[in-house]
């Protein structure tokens, strides 16, 4: 084993050779010789034991999270910086000082009480999803043993709250010119508000009647067809070259949960939120019966479970099951 610096560089580095001939070489990370003497020991007694017993070395968390957290943010910014960065920084704060093997099932468990006593079941969830993504990437990478059993939690139903064309018309005439066009442009197109306070001129094609959304939050571009009246909408905002598409006094709109909220109160609208202008979208395409497959590309979803929800709204799915068995039991009896 050798201990050695490199030029132009403060840090001491351990070179050596397993006894599978295989070279290691990394750098300790520090300029105190004694504390890198140290750690070289610690590796080279880490590789005997992992080569000859199967024991794998113990790994911070944090290096694992870091890991993780850098894989997400090259696959999607976007995602990254809306929600999973701050998932992240919770779990660092909760298990930032412990190895991957402290975290078992007892203490994922306690966790998990101590989150359902502080927010909602879903976020709650989503923490947990974080939690056992991060240590299933460190499992793979070798750097665990195993992965603990994490405690199962029933997964609440997906929200489906929509407007009816009396609860639209109502929060139209209550909305501010402005946020008037962003929630028109919201129901007939399903963007999601992240979409379309990014929305800008370059992606919007008036010619042919359609805007891309980039970047989004599943980390695929998406074109939606415009509806004569979004097309009004859009028409109406002084279209530009480039630019933001939403705007407020010449200034790019950043966040509308204030106004939206003071909208809502006024048009009278109890548990209803933003977003649900993009269910409010999928809703009525559900109702006309065009088929789930089809609302699943348009919304950008990734999985068809996430549009399941709107599978009762479907106007005939029952009639064609019922009458595809009626069907069935006249050609047996036939048969018979």
């Amino acid at each position: 084993m050798r201990i050695f610096k490199r030029a132009n560089s403060s840090k001491w580095w351990v070179d050596w050779t397993d006894q599978k001939g295989h070279r290691h070489r990394e750098s300790t990370g520090t300029n105190d010789k004694k504390l890198a003497e140290a750690l070289a020991a610690k590796w080279q007694q880490e590789s005997f034991l992992e080569q000859h017993f199967g024991v794998i070395p113990d790994h911070a968390f944090s290096d694992a999270l870091l890991r993780y957290g850098q894989e997400r943010q090259r696959d999607n910014p976007v995602s990254y910086k809306a929600s999973v960065k701050s998932r992240l920084q919770r779990l660092i704060n909760k298990f930032g000082e412990m190895n991957l093997s402290d975290i078992t099932h007892a203490v994922i468990r306690d966790w998990m009480d101590e989150r359902l006593g502080e927010v909602k079941p879903a976020t709650a969830l989503r923490d947990l999803s974080t939690l056992r993504a991060i240590m299933n990437k460190a499992f793979r990478e070798g750097l665990l043993a195993q992965v603990p059993p994490f405690p199962r939690m029933k997964k609440e139903p997906g929200r489906c709250r929509w407007l009816t064309v009396e609860e639209e018309k109502r929060l139209l005439m209550a909305a501010k010119p402005h946020l008037r066009a962003l929630i028109t442009f919201a129901v007939d197109t399903g963007g999601r508000r992240s979409e379309l306070l990014k929305l800008d001129w370059q992606n919007v094609d008036l010619a042919r009647g359609f805007v891309a959304f980039t970047k989004t939050k599943n980390g695929e571009d998406r074109s939606v067809r415009l509806t004569d009246r979004a097309q009004r909408v859009l028409e109406g905002l002084e279209p530009k070259e480039s630019g933001p598409v939403f705007t407020y006094r010449g200034q790019a709109i950043k966040d509308v949960k204030t106004t939206f909220d003071k909208a809502r109160k006024r048009a009278g609208l109890e548990d209803f939120r933003f977003h649900d202008l993009r269910h409010t979208f999928a809703s009525r395409l559900a109702q006309l019966g065009v088929p789930l497959y089809e609302i699943m590309h348009l919304t950008g979803h990734k999985s068809f479970q996430m549009v399941q929800r709107y599978a009762h709204l479907a106007p005939d799915f029952q009639e064609r099951a019922i009458g595809a068995l009626n069907a069935y039991g006249t050609v047996s009896a036939q048969s018979a």
